[in-house]
């Protein structure tokens, strides 16, 4: 984990050079600013992870400070500590931290206190970046291996059954995810190659290249060449569609085959005249064999009277005609003259510079090219399947370290806050209590944040499990948990919904979120509505969720799907930035869209499809 970073704001330099010596300038990196505009220039040009804020400076007050950092996007997450006299008012204190402050360090400062806040902030800090750069990862490298021409897939090395697809897949075998994962990979295979996979798999090797044929659901049969890496039990495994490829080779063999069994004579010389191929055909009407027509030219088997007219011709030739049925003579072995009709044309390289003249010939020069780029490929294939593993890895631990790590600290603060509010009631002041209040409002909220960041996480690895689903019904339940027609007397207009083909656990939450965003930034409306519906264009089911509430600009729309990105402050609606990021989440799984239109103040209204 990097090295924090810590930005003091002191108009006092004594204090700014106290609070660096007790933290440990070993264990931090340091700035310090004398004033709030030093100080904020600092944050929005440097990587700051966390400030330590004076509340009385001249010029401009630490209340001002905190207002700016919060509003502005590259700062606003930058959890803040103000500096304080011991005395300080409560209604200061409060101000403060509703203001964005996470709390407060009274003075004199209480080293052991001081040390244990700044730890627990920093670490929860660089916790949360680590998780947004894990995250953003893992959405590159899902949509890298989407986009990918070639077939991605991981396969159980016991069962051969698909775990895992990507949209190629589909693409190629013209079988939807959902039918592809219902069945082993020996299903797709012709019985040649279902033994050659039963063999690959008691070979126990840790790599296996091989050719197969798969059959397509319209029974059309293409040529995948795959390429696999074994590991824990699982082949992760590219499949390039080598069809063309294969089609192109089998003529070429026929071709060949032709060629050389001919009886004709089919032969290639080059610009000089020298005998660069001979097939049987040649073999039987001139008498020389390939061995011995390899070392000869052209002028050999050529007539002395026609040597200057076969030059004419030649150089017709390279000039770019072709010869069709051109009546010569020609000279055997044995000195006999003949007849022939002679067809000729010229074979050039890419640069158009003349290779040969012949009848026909074979250009290998895409396959060579083809069989380096499937070369490249699968090298990116393996680095990329290695990376996939370690960021799961990765994730895994870091989603373990959220739910120990990080609950723990809150769950004690809220409990000790509990014990105080209820030990010392009688005692402390309203003021007080309401500020134990707000703490404990805090700390469950980050505790709420913790649960979607975990659930967040585990999207990117839970398997979509498809099934008709009702949807009117799915929204009527849904509607019935959360109670809100009697709650929010909100109107709820619901259209007779077609059957969706989804994940009925996730489709369920993806309903949840839409509608509970609807009642919620419609909620301060005088006459609240919502309507659920969809619409068909151009054969595609359009579903929506719409409101009349708080609505949003439009401007701000890309960042309506990215995690923690919120376009209201929490003070207006509460919220953790999480929910429409699942959405997005769970509508790409399946294969779908999402987008929004809205107007501040008009309401929003938020689309997805879900392709069957």
């Amino acid at each position: 984990m990097k090295r924090a970073t810590i930005l003091i704001i002191d108009d006092k330099t004594s204090n700014i050079y106290a609070l660096e010596n007790l933290l440990g300038k070993d264990n931090y990196t340091f700035f310090s600013a004398n004033s709030g505009n030093e100080g904020l220039q600092i944050a929005f040009n440097k990587d700051v992870d966390l400030v330590i804020l004076d509340v009385q400076m001249p010029d401009m007050d630490g209340f001002e400070v905190a207002q700016m950092l919060k509003s502005n996007k590259r700062t606003k997450g930058i959890p803040i500590l103000f500096a304080s006299a011991e005395k300080k008012e409560q209604k200061s204190i409060v101000k403060g931290l509703e203001g964005g402050a996470i709390d407060y360090l009274l003075k004199p400062l209480d080293p052991e206190v001081t040390k244990a806040k700044v730890a627990i902030l920093l670490k929860l800090e660089l916790q949360r970046k680590e998780l947004l750069e894990k995250n953003a990862a893992l959405e590159k490298s899902s949509i890298l291996i989407n986009n990918c021409s070639d077939i991605i897939c991981t396969i159980d090395a016991e069962t051969m059954v698909f775990e895992e697809i990507n949209v190629a897949m589909s693409v190629i075998l013209g079988y939807n995810p959902h039918e592809i994962k219902e069945h082993a990979l020996p299903f797709f295979l012709s019985n040649d190659d279902r033994e050659q996979i039963v063999l690959l798999k008691k070979s126990r090797k840790e790599k296996l290249s091989f050719e197969t044929r798969i059959y397509c659901k319209d029974r059309s049969i293409k040529w995948l060449h795959w390429n696999i890496v074994v590991k824990s039990g699982k082949w992760f495994a590219n499949a390039r569609d080598i069809t063309e490829i294969k089609q192109v080779e089998q003529i070429k063999n026929y071709l060949t085959t032709v060629v050389k069994q001919s009886n004709d004579a089919i032969y290639l010389h080059d610009n000089e005249g020298k005998i660069i191929s001979w097939n049987q055909g040649a073999e039987r009407i001139y008498g020389y064999s390939e061995e011995e027509a390899l070392k000869m030219k052209l002028w050999n088997i050529i007539p002395q009277h026609l040597l200057h007219e076969t030059e004419d011709v030649i150089n017709k030739i390279v000039a770019g005609d072709r010869i069709e049925s051109y009546e010569t003579k020609r000279i055997t072995k044995h000195g006999r003259m003949i007849d022939v009709l002679f067809s000729a044309s010229i074979l050039t390289d890419s640069d158009h510079n003349l290779k040969s003249i012949a009848i026909t010939e074979q250009d290998i020069t895409e396959q060579k090219i083809a069989d380096e780029e499937i070369k490249r490929l699968n090298a990116d294939l393996k680095a990329n399947i290695q990376q996939l593993e370690y960021t799961n890895r990765e994730l895994e631990s870091f989603s373990y370290s959220v739910s120990h790590d990080l609950r723990a600290p809150l769950r004690i603060l809220n409990g000790y806050t509990q014990m105080i509010e209820e030990d010392y009631k009688q005692s402390l002041a309203v003021d007080a209590l309401d500020l134990f209040a707000k703490i404990r409002r805090n700390a469950i909220r980050m505790e709420v944040l913790i649960d979607d960041l975990l659930e967040f996480s585990k999207l990117g690895r839970k398997e979509v499990k498809k099934s008709s689903i009702n949807t009117k019904d799915l929204v009527l339940s849904i509607l019935s948990e959360i109670g809100t027609t009697s709650k929010n007397n909100a109107t709820i207009n619901i259209s007779e919904l077609p059957i969706c083909f989804a994940d009925y656990s996730l489709l369920k939450q993806v309903l949840i979120n839409l509608i509970s965003n609807a009642l919620k930034y419609s909620s301060k409306k005088e006459k609240q509505q919502v309507d659920i519906g969809y619409y068909i264009d151009n054969n595609e089911t359009i579903y929506f969720v719409k409101d009349n509430g708080a609505g949003f600009d439009m401007k701000y729309a890309d960042r309506l799907f990215g995690a923690f990105q919120r376009l209201h402050s929490s003070s207006d609606f509460e919220g953790t930035g999480i929910g429409l990021a699942i959405v997005y989440r769970i509508i790409t799984k399946h294969g779908g869209r999402i987008w929004a239109d809205a107007k501040p103040d008009e309401g929003a209204c938020f689309y997805f499809t879900i392709p069957n």
